[in-house]
C-alpha cells in the first residue's frame, strides 16, 4: 500500500491564501451587494417621489387652470349679471316712460273726446246771426249793437280759435276773446293788472261783476268752458262769443249756465 507524502506547511499556506481571498472576495460582494440594495431602494423611492411630485404640480396646475377658468367665467357671469341689471333698469325706465306716455295720449284722447262732444253739440247750437239783427239791436238796446257789429265784423275776418291765445293774430280763447272786447269798448272797471293776461281777467270777472238772474243785452254768461255775451231779439235769446269755430252765435242753451253778471254799457 503506497502511503501518500503529508502536505508540508509550505505547500498549504498559498491554498490557504487562495481560500482565505476567494472568502474576501465573497464577503466583498455580498457587502457591496447589501450596500447597493439601499441605494437602489432609494434611487426608486426618490424616482417615485420625484414622479409623484410631478404628478401632483401637474395636477396643481391643472387645478389652477381649471380655477382660472372658473374665475374667468365668474367674472363674465357678474359682468353679465351687471348689464342685464342694467338692461332691467333700463328696460323698467321705458315701461315707466311708456306708461306716461299711455296714460298722457288717454288724456288727450279723453280731451279730443270731449272736444268734439262739445263740437258737435256746438255746431247743433249755432243760431244764423247777421248784420240785420245789430239794426233791430240799435234800435232796442242802444250801445249793445256796436258790440254786436264788432263781433260780426271779427267773425268776417275769421280771427281763430287759441287756447290762452291773446290777440287777433294769434286767436282767443272764450274768456280771452271776451276780455278783448270789453277792453276794445272801454268798460268802466275793465282793467288788465300787471302781467295778467286776457283769459285770467276774463275768468276773474265772475267774481268782480253783480250777479243777476235775469240777465239783459250785452251782460256776459259763464258756461263751462265758455264766457258769452246774451242777446235777445224776436226770436229769442242767444249767446255770441268765440268758439272752436271762431266768433259764433249760439243758442243761449247749448249748456246749462253756470252764472249771469251784469255789465254798465256806455
Amino acid at each position: 500500500m503506497k502511503v501518500l507524502n503529508p502536505l508540508t506547511p509550505g505547500d498549504q499556506l498559498p491554498g490557504l491564501l487562495e481560500r482565505i481571498e476567494r472568502r474576501e472576495k465573497s464577503a466583498l460582494s455580498r457587502g457591496v451587494l447589501y450596500s447597493l440594495v439601499p441605494v437602489a431602494l432609494t434611487v426608486l423611492l426618490l424616482l417615485y417621489t420625484v414622479s409623484s411630485v410631478q404628478n401632483a404640480q401637474k395636477q396643481v396646475d391643472s387645478l389652477r387652470a381649471e380655477a382660472s377658468s372658473y374665475t374667468t367665467q365668474i367674472d363674465a357671469l357678474k359682468k353679465n349679471a351687471d348689464n342685464y341689471q342694467s338692461q332691467s333698469h333700463s328696460l323698467q325706465g321705458d315701461a315707466e316712460n311708456y306708461k306716461g306716455q299711455v296714460t298722457e295720449l288717454q288724456a288727450q284722447l279723453a280731451d279730443t273726446q270731449k272736444t268734439l262732444s262739445e263740437t258737435v253739440n256746438l255746431g247743433r247750437a249755432m243760431r244764423p246771426i247777421d248784420f240785420a239783427n245789430a239794426k233791430e239791436f240799435a234800435s232796442r238796446f242802444p250801445g249793445s249793437e256796436s258790440l254786436l257789429l264788432e263781433m260780426l265784423d271779427l267773425r268776417q275776418r275769421r280771427i281763430k280759435w287759441k287756447t290762452g291765445g291773446q290777440s287777433m293774430q294769434e286767436g282767443f280763447d272764450s274768456s280771452s276773446f271776451a276780455m278783448y272786447m270789453l277792453r276794445q269798448k272801454r268798460v268802466a272797471g275793465i282793467e288788465l293788472r300787471p302781467g295778467e293776461s286776457l283769459s285770467d281777467a276774463g275768468r276773474s270777472l265772475y267774481d268782480k261783476l253783480p250777479p243777476t238772474t235775469q240777465p239783459r243785452t250785452g251782460d256776459l254768461v259763464f258756461y263751462p268752458g265758455y264766457m258769452m255775451f246774451y242777446f235777445a231779439d224776436s226770436q229769442g235769446p242767444f249767446v255770441f262769443g268765440m268758439t272752436p269755430f271762431g266768433a259764433t252765435a249760439l243758442k243761449s242753451d247749448f249748456a246749462k249756465p253756470v252764472g249771469y253778471r251784469q255789465m254798465q254799457w256806455r
